[in-house]
């Protein structure tokens, strides 16, 4: 007898310990709540810029917070260039195969890939609290209604994209390493210039897709007629505006006029692979020409 209630109670433990594990495993698979990685582009070419984004899938609202265990990453491989974005896409709802969503964003990634093939994202995990409405007794008020948070682990789904080379660049052909779809040109700030003295003007580069820490246009040629170059400072920016990464890119330059009658800052060429055309292309400033004055026209101070 004694060993029959201790096989049943043996049984019951077991059985308590499926129900927990199924419990447990269901707070994560139930469909209420799920966390995946959706990229602007699933299929892209190597070295173009693309924006992932984190999302958390959820039928109640009301989320206390969101802590991230465990970062995404790549299954296999590595990104060339992957920097967090300070601006994230707006919540949103959304129905999937029935069941209404309120869609919040997590995070918001921009990659590069330099090596083309298939890669996957993997291995988010997040821990999110969600407040959950309950009714409690109270020993003055009675039945009190209250919210209580509540923490659940959910694991992201993962999400794949393909990386497809760039092709081949031919020796005449003039490519900076960016990948998109960009403009140039040249701005001379209002105000006098001097011969002989420094003036500045400002080279700009955008459109979209990523302009790297090292890309830069060819300015070099344009400056020696009627000038000389001599100094450079460079600055840069990349956002995502919802559908594409935007980037422009400053450079502010200084130069001598040396000449009165001749000074002309040339063409400015930025070389790019447009992957909308599948072809390398150029872009090209207007060369502008400088209206450089004698030092006689500089006012001389007058004392009182």
């Amino acid at each position: 007898m004694h060993s029959f209630l201790k096989h049943i109670r043996y049984m019951i433990w077991i059985m308590m310990a499926i129900l927990c594990h199924h419990t447990a495993f269901s707070a994560n698979s139930d469909g209420n709540m799920f966390v995946k990685c959706e990229f602007n582009k699933t299929e892209f070419y190597a070295h173009e810029c693309v924006c992932a984004t984190i999302w958390l899938y959820s039928v109640d609202a009301d989320i206390a917070y969101v802590n991230e265990l465990s970062s995404p990453s790549l299954k296999k491989g590595e990104f060339s260039y992957l920097s967090r974005l300070s601006h994230s896409p707006k919540a949103h709802r959304e129905n999937v195969r029935g069941t209404e969503y309120f869609v919040f964003p997590l995070s918001s990634y921009m990659f590069t890939m330099s090596n083309e093939g298939k890669y996957q994202m993997i291995n988010g995990e997040f821990e999110i609290g969600i407040n959950i409405p309950v009714v409690y007794d109270d020993p003055f008020y009675g039945r009190v209604r209250g919210m209580e948070t509540r923490s659940q682990i959910v694991r992201m789904s993962p999400s794949g994209f393909k990386v497809k080379p760039l092709p081949p660049i031919k020796n005449d052909m003039t490519f900076s390493g960016a990948v998109g779809e960009f403009e140039v040109k040249t701005i001379v700030p209002e105000g006098d210039i001097i011969v002989n003295e420094d003036a500045s003007l400002i080279i700009i580069v955008k459109g979209r897709g990523f302009i790297g820490p090292d890309i830069l246009p060819e300015y070099k040629e344009a400056f020696g007629n009627g000038n000389k170059l001599k100094s450079f400072t460079d600055r840069s920016n990349s956002f995502y505006d919802g559908k594409d990464i935007v980037s422009e890119l400053e450079l502010e330059c200084e130069f001598v006029p040396n000449d009165i009658n001749n000074c002309e800052i040339g063409v400015i060429r930025f070389g790019y692979f447009n992957p909308k055309s599948g072809k390398y292309e150029v872009a090209e400033s207007e060369p502008v020409r400088i209206d450089v004055k004698s030092s006689a026209v500089k006012i001389a101070p007058i004392y009182i």
